[in-house]
């Protein structure tokens, strides 16, 4: 139920695409930002990427409500965003690393 906070972090990823030529303000101003920017969301990282989107970010919240808060009113209001995508993500089966 959306909302809930059912005693443990989700994991969720967001997508950014930046308007053309405003990478560097999107990331100036991330950069800056806190690993905890709201209370109850964590950033654990951040990807630069090639084609369509310009960023990744994995954060965890610990409900969807804190989660769509930090993208819509944190991340969507840093200078340069034109764009976002945001999915909860669910572990279907951890696979060992050799």
């Amino acid at each position: 139920m959306l909302g809930v906070n059912n005693g443990k972090n989700n994991d969720y990823l967001v997508l950014v695409k930046t308007a053309s030529g405003k990478g560097g303000e999107f990331w100036s101003g991330f950069s800056k930002m806190s690993d905890e920017p709201i209370r109850g969301v964590v950033v654990e990282s951040s990807w630069s990427l090639f084609g369509y989107w310009d960023f990744m970010i994995l954060f965890k919240a610990n409900s969807n409500d804190n989660a769509l808060h930090f993208v819509g009113e944190t991340l969507r209001t840093l200078g340069g965003v034109a764009e976002t995508s945001t999915s909860p993500m669910t572990v279907l089966k951890e696979h060992n690393k050799h």
